[in-house]
């Protein structure tokens, strides 16, 4: 199953796609690069992967793998889907910026491909008050369901305790549910199965860059099954997300706070936590992020994508207006959902450059220092004859 991708950057022009599982341990998964974003799970058409959620990779089934080669057995007979699905194997961001823009970011777009950069609020109190930072993810994905642009959405659903898992929210009430940020990771596109068997066919996601990378890169490289599932990719700016150690080592023994007293977190500089009992303005406790160095993720350390590059728009609660969600705009269909939004009077939006330009100028150099965390290219390991 050769399948014809794109060119890379510089190179001279169509090529035959090979790598398979094998080279995704190899290139991807073995070194630490795998960000865990669950992409070669769902589009497995075999059903022969899973996502280790205690180590953050993904698994083949023991049953799969050929005793001889080590590789997948239908590696064997030709499938390279998961490989191709993959948005941190080899040129996997430039393959995504075709697939999306048609063309591939320059050095000096820190903040990726875009068309506006906008502060932006829900005006309905309820959403407001439950979402994050202005509340504009939740306004937003209650918006498209409700104007029939998606069936369905992908997002981080929380149990007792803070603890987050994939969902899907097909209604304004499991949207406000599901509203807020966990700090601790959800590899929401795993929810992709749930929906599907649902009846669900055009999907919302919400998720940090890794997430949000799936569907361009499975675009880009011929995974339709995938990549035509998603009308609208909503993503999440992001430095990091946490093990649960964060809980277990800091937040518990050291400062008195278990996971089932947290009502809700944020990062303002700090990580900021309030408690059940509490939910006020100021947070009831608020902890220096150095201190939450050694909880990072593993395979956050190793991402360069800060902005959610591949979105159709990418929303993060930076800047000195703690009730409005910064805004990065990248896809005309992103553009022209934000108009219809405003002038139906579900959010308030106004020029980030204006408004905030410090906030403009902090995304940028966020997005830049955290550009040289990829280690060079997770490039596809040369064919053995």
């Amino acid at each position: 199953m050769d399948v014809e991708i794109g060119p890379s950057a510089g190179s001279p022009g169509p090529q035959k796609w090979r790598a398979a599982w094998g080279e995704l341990e190899e290139a991807v998964i073995d070194p630490g690069r795998c960000s865990g974003c669950g992409g070669c799970v769902i589009a497995c058409p075999w059903g022969v992967l899973s996502l280790d959620t205690e180590s953050w990779v993904p698994r083949l089934d023991p049953a799969a793998r050929d005793a001889d080669t080590g590789r997948c057995v239908h590696q064997e007979r030709g499938c390279t889907v998961c490989a191709r699905a993959c948005p941190r194997l080899d040129d996997w961001e430039a393959d995504g910026d075709r697939a999306v823009f048609g063309g591939v970011r320059n050095d000096g777009e820190a903040l990726g491909i875009h068309r506006a950069v906008w502060l932006a609020a829900a005006t309905d109190p309820e959403i407001a008050a439950a979402g994050q930072d202005g509340g504009v993810a939740t306004a937003l994905l209650a918006y498209a369901l409700e104007h029939d642009v998606i069936d369905a959405a992908l997002v981080s659903c929380v149990e007792p305790g803070m603890h987050p898992r994939p969902g899907v929210a097909r209604s304004r009430a499991e949207l406000l549910a599901a509203a807020g940020s966990r700090y601790t990771y959800s590899a929401n596109p795993m929810a992709f199965a749930e929906a599907a068997g649902l009846g669900a066919r055009r999907l919302g996601l919400v998720g940090v860059g890794c997430q949000a990378s799936v569907p361009a890169v499975a675009g880009a490289r011929g995974v339709a099954r995938v990549a035509h599932r998603f009308a609208l990719v909503v993503g999440l700016l992001c430095s990091r997300t946490f093990t649960d150690g964060l809980f277990s080592d800091l937040l518990e023994p050291r400062l008195g706070i278990g996971r089932e007293a947290i009502a809700r977190m944020n990062i303002k500089g700090r990580l900021q936590v309030w408690s059940t009992s509490g939910r006020g303005s100021p947070p009831d406790l608020e902890v220096p992020l150095r201190e939450c160095d050694p909880f990072d993720r593993p395979g956050c350390r190793r991402c360069p994508d800060f902005t959610a590059g591949h979105a159709d728009l990418s929303l993060g609660g930076i800047g000195r207006h703690s009730d409005h969600t910064f805004v990065i705009v990248r896809t005309e269909r992103a553009e022209r959902l934000l108009a219809e939004m405003e002038r139906d009077g579900w959010i308030t939006l106004g020029p980030a450059e204006e408004e905030d330009p410090a906030a403009v100028a902090l995304v940028q150099r966020m997005a830049l220092r955290q550009r040289p965390r990829w280690p060079g290219e997770a490039a596809v390991p040369p064919a053995v004859s």
